[in-house]
């Protein structure tokens, strides 16, 4: 059924600002459901946050067009279905995807219509104020869909660090959601996810559901299902970077097909991939350090149904001090390659302390390896 609504506006839909683009999205539906949070508490409960490192210098690249030798984040899983932090809160998360950008579009409008608001997946090289930048494509970003205006031709969006919601053509959302830039596993394939609560209203108390998502994150580091992943991942990172060196001598293509010397441009995106792009800055475990402070003195963990023990607590205060260095350490990692960039341009490998760097590395490695282990003695 096609909607002759024309213009139309989510009720009682508010976007705040956050650090990054999926918790940030998630967290304004999660309030939109009745479950107001802050965004660290979205990112904990659902239990993403990991490691992986990809060295790709003797293999395929990880983004074929460019020739892009290391890849790493700081998380592991993205919105899908399964979300755990839905499944804590009674929540259905439905996935859709489309061949069509206008079958896509007109789908949206008829839930919006429904006021049902959507986090859709998009290509942010077709955002407005992100075209102002330049060419880049990144088509695993994730906004809110509020409203539209269709005698205006705009959409409503909420983005991660924009207050309130922004206005977009229609025809340039369309094109954001339906964008090929890239492998086919990072395209958006107009893929949009709306949330439902449980008819029954039932989900695990807090308190459990909290610890089920820190356990979720312990496995992730601790038992990763390829040794590029978790704690193995953290090793081959620390690992790599003597041969550095070696291995980013000469240029490389960026993401938009220019040449430049492969040191600066990797020492450029590892700065965004820990720092700036979406992770709060420390490759998310800032985020993840939020999460364990709210934790303490959060009061559904000492009151009610499988409320925590006093040695629950203990556990948590004596370990967020390595999350909290281990994020200050990935801070300083990824400001020492940004500076290099900055300052000495094509001539930055000559420049950088390496064995500094590695020695930084293996203090993120004892840290993590530590606070994860501890994490597990947290029982349900």
């Amino acid at each position: 059924m096609i909607s002759l609504v024309q213009k139309y506006l989510v009720n009682n839909f508010i976007h705040r600002v956050g650090y990054h683009c999926e918790s940030s999205s998630m967290r304004d539906l999660f309030e939109f459901h009745g479950f107001p949070m802050s965004e660290p508490m979205a990112f904990g409960l659902d239990g993403t946050m990991g490691f992986g490192f990809f060295d790709t210098t003797n293999s395929v690249s990880f983004i074929p067009e460019s020739e892009i030798p290391f890849f790493l984040g700081g998380k592991q899983g993205t919105i899908e279905p399964n979300s755990l932090a839905c499944r804590l809160l009674g929540i259905t998360l439905k996935k859709q995807s489309f061949t069509s950008a206008n079958k896509a579009w007109e789908v949206s409008k008829e839930m919006l219509s429904q006021n049902i608001p959507l986090i859709l997946k998009v290509d942010l090289g077709y955002l407005p104020y992100f075209e102002e930048e330049g060419e880049i494509h990144f088509g695993g970003h994730a906004i809110t869909l509020a409203g539209y205006d269709e005698d205006k031709e705009i959409a409503y969006i909420g983005d991660t660090e924009y207050e309130g919601f922004q206005e977009i053509s229609i025809e340039k959302l369309k094109q954001a959601r339906s964008s090929e830039y890239g492998p086919k596993f990072m395209q958006p394939s107009n893929a949009q996810f709306s949330m439902i609560r449980r008819p029954d209203g039932k989900h695990p108390p807090l308190a459990a559901g909290v610890k089920l998502a820190i356990q979720k994150v312990v496995n992730n580091m601790l038992r990763p299902s390829i040794n590029t992943n978790g704690i193995q991942g953290l090793k081959l990172f620390a690992s790599s970077i003597p041969l550095w060196k070696e291995k980013l001598q000469g240029q490389s293509k960026d993401p938009q097909g220019k040449s430049i010397s492969r040191a600066r441009l990797m020492f450029e995106l590892l700065h965004g991939y820990i720092e700036t792009w979406g992770t709060g800055g420390g490759s998310f475990r800032n985020l993840y350090t939020n999460f364990l402070e709210e934790l303490q003195n959060h009061p559904d963990m000492s009151e009610g149904p499988k409320a925590w023990k006093s040695e629950d607590f203990k556990i948590l205060e004596e370990n967020i001090p390595l999350i909290k260095e281990s994020a200050r350490l990935w801070t300083d990692i990824a400001k020492t390659l940004k500076n290099a960039a900055d300052i000495y341009k094509d001539n930055c490998l000559e420049n950088v302390d390496f064995n500094k760097l590695q020695e930084q590395a293996l203090l993120i490695l004892y840290n993590e390896e530590m606070l994860f282990k501890n994490l597990l003695k947290l029982k349900i």
